[in-house]
């Protein structure tokens, strides 16, 4: 382990005249103070201390140099920056941990702790400082506000996403959740979809993944639905990296029983036969479900994706969430259940290279957007896309 304290004098809002910045090279030497953190300050799930850990632990970010930046006020911890380095083309740049894989990024903060814009540049010029010198940090996904909190890191420059992130409050919702928050026809269309699937299937329920050998079986079948879905739209199955199988059985087996599981699986039974999958992560109150899957025979004549969500909604009420996402991407079924909320990527050049990767990465992302939110240009993007993938040979993998 090692560890560097540098000082940089800030006129912070709330008073406080001087923050000191502390880095460390391993999450175990910042354990103590993350967890602390994490527990009275503000985090979205994708920077709990047990994610990025089984997410590192599982082989993610591999080629990234840790770097866990606490900032202290009087000796006591206020806020923490997970960041991984990586140098790629002469450029130094440093991201939060997991950004790669997660839904958003987020500066964990103690209450009370609310850094200006200049505040930030100073940390920021701390920690590059300390590393040694980085070109640019980079900051994606950044959502307007958690838990009613304004995101401290939309003081900076920002620009928005390609996508969109969907959330909403389900606390204190009466059940069945979709009594009191679908519309009728919709109400009324999901019931019969049900029904039909029940007697086309067998019994309808949803189950907590809380055993080894049950959690062998839908991880099997989540791995198997992926692949078909991911084949049909010329993607490469990114679930059956190594990583990601190692990620998927270590933290949710880890999890089993949790009332606030670091990373939980849940299945969609028709009878015996596994018809969806739920994978979700949690922090606090809130519940993100991080991916799901659908199977492509029999029951995929049904809305199994709502059946899904209307039997989860229901557990997580009785379970006690207040919050529930759907995380990042535009697909339709999301609006049913959630809000479309912007999000936002934050570039911060610390150097003059930094300055000019920020301005490509910028218009790169523009584009993206672009194309993501025009329907004729998506449509052409998925329809090219495709064709390559089958071109190279990827479609029956």
């Amino acid at each position: 382990m090692s560890t560097a304290t540098v000082a940089s004098q800030n006129s912070l809002d709330h008073g406080v005249s001087q923050s000191d910045v502390t880095l460390f090279d391993t999450l175990a030497a910042a354990e103590a103070s993350w967890r602390a953190l994490e527990t009275k300050g503000t985090t979205t799930p994708y920077q709990r201390f047990d994610w990025i850990r089984d997410l590192l632990a599982a082989g993610a970010e591999a080629d990234v140099t840790v770097a866990i930046a606490i900032i202290r006020q009087d000796g006591r911890p206020v806020a923490l920056l997970p960041l991984g380095i990586r140098r790629s083309g002469g450029l130094r740049r440093a991201h939060i941990l997991g950004s790669d894989t997660s839904n958003a990024d987020w500066m964990i903060t103690a209450p009370g702790f609310e850094p200006d814009a200049r505040a930030l540049l100073s940390i920021f010029t701390s920690v590059s400082k300390l590393l040694g010198g980085i070109d640019l940090l980079s900051f994606d996904n950044l959502l307007v506000t958690w838990n009613g909190l304004a995101n401290p890191l939309l003081q900076l420059p920002h620009a928005p996403g390609a996508s969109h992130f969907y959330r909403t409050e389900i606390g204190d919702t009466p059940k069945p959740f979709i009594k009191h928050r679908l519309a009728p026809k919709r109400r009324g269309d999901l019931m019969r979809s049900r029904r039909r699937m029940e007697e086309a299937m067998g019994t309808v329920r949803l189950v907590r993944v809380a055993d080894a050998a049950t959690l062998a079986q839908v991880h099997e079948a989540f791995l198997t639905q992926r692949r078909t879905r991911f084949n049909e739209m010329g993607i490469t199955n990114i679930f059956e990296e190594p990583y990601f199988r190692r990620f998927f059985r270590d933290a949710t087996a880890a999890s089993f029983g949790d009332p606030r599981p670091v990373f939980v699986a849940h299945a969609l039974m028709g009878g015996d036969q596994i018809a969806a999958t739920a994978w979700g992560t949690t922090a606090g109150d809130h519940y993100s479900l991080y991916i799901n899957s659908t199977t492509s025979d029999e029951g995929s004549k049904f809305s199994l994706m709502h059946i899904l969500i209307a039997e989860l909604m229901d557990q997580l009420i009785d379970d006690g969430f207040k919050t529930f996402d759907i995380g990042l991407g535009d697909f339709s079924y999301k609006g049913r259940w959630t809000d479309p909320e912007p999000v936002y990527q934050a570039l911060v050049p610390l150097t003059a290279k930094g300055r000019a990767a920020a301005a490509i990465m910028g218009r790169v992302t523009a584009l993206k957007r672009t194309i993501k939110q025009n329907p004729k240009l998506w449509q052409i993007t998925t329809t090219v896309r495709r064709a390559l993938f089958r071109l190279r040979g990827k479609g029956s993998a």
